[in-house]
């Protein structure tokens, strides 16, 4: 039965947010298209060039955040309001029904962050490939082995990517790739379970979720900036006697772990916490 629970929704949902997230990979080739012309090399071209990168930055902020937006709206509606009563009369238990809007959010919000991430690569790839083709050497050296050229004039040259970073190229993607995944989870569920709080409230259930997401959000994010301040603090204070390369790699190789165990912690609470509430009798609105 989740399996068709789950068949219904990626189609029910597919309707809003394929062609949404299609906006994301048209919008790259088309910048990518126009970073790799000439037509910013003028300086009569910076207010057109300021515009755009305006217009990339909002369209991309809109597409993630009404992607949200819209999960968290469809979960209320199927759940909460007149669908609820032919969803909850459905022969499936409640966490069935909860399981496969969670599967389904949480996949389109890792793929809608996934397409941000890599849009946001592609167009600064074009853009240094564009600013690098009359150095095809140092740019190769980049892309092969992540060592930056010794002839640099910046206080990184001489440096590798791991020097900076902390970790090579492909532990440092699969660390990003796995601090995207838990943020994402994470914002699904916070999106759920302040719905699910919401509907405890007597009158305004609606504008109760929305109070209950901004207290919960304010609270997240006041735990995961500590998780990953703390281990770092001792880093900051000696920041002036360490130099800018150690400072970046000791930074990145405990934010990432702290980010990540953060998230999980989140997730657990706001999974279990959701599926208690999810249990309790719904009274439709």
């Amino acid at each position: 039965m989740l399996r068709k629970l789950l068949k219904y929704e990626w189609k029910s949902v597919s309707k809003i947010l394929f062609p949404l997230n299609l906006g994301i990979i048209v919008l790259t080739v088309i910048g990518c298209a126009i970073l790799t012309t000439n037509i910013f090399d003028t300086k009569e071209a910076l207010p057109v060039a300021l515009l755009l990168v305006i217009f990339y930055t909002l369209s991309i902020m809109s597409f993630s955040g009404i992607t949200l937006v819209y999960i968290y709206v469809h979960f209320y509606k199927n759940l909460f309001t007149a669908e609820g009563y032919l969803w909850h009369t459905l022969p499936v238990a409640r966490t069935q029904l909860f399981h496969s809007k969670l599967l389904t959010g949480c996949f389109w919000c890792c793929l809608n962050t996934l397409f941000t991430m890599l849009s946001t690569a592609a167009l600064g790839f074009a853009a240094g490939l564009h600013a690098a083709q009359k150095d095809m050497d140092a740019l190769q050296r980049l892309l092969m082995d992540g060592s930056l050229p010794t002839t640099a004039d910046s206080a990184m040259a001489g440096f590798s990517f791991t020097d900076i970073f902390g970790y090579s190229p492909v532990i440092f993607v699969i660390l990003l790739l796995l601090t995207m995944l838990t943020s994402c989870i994470s914002s699904v569920l916070m999106g759920y379970l302040s719905i699910l709080l919401g509907q405890l409230m007597e009158k305004y259930r609606l504008a109760a979720s929305v109070g209950f997401y901004i207290g919960i959000y304010l609270i997240t994010q006041t735990f995961s900036s500590l998780a990953m301040i703390t281990p770092n603090i001792r880093l900051l204070l000696d920041s002036g006697n360490e130099s800018s390369s150690y400072f970046l790699s000791s930074f990145f190789c405990t934010m990432f772990p702290a980010a990540i165990i953060s998230q999980l912690i989140l997730i657990l609470i706001f999974y279990f916490a959701s599926l208690f509430l999810i249990r309790r009798n719904i009274n439709l609105e």
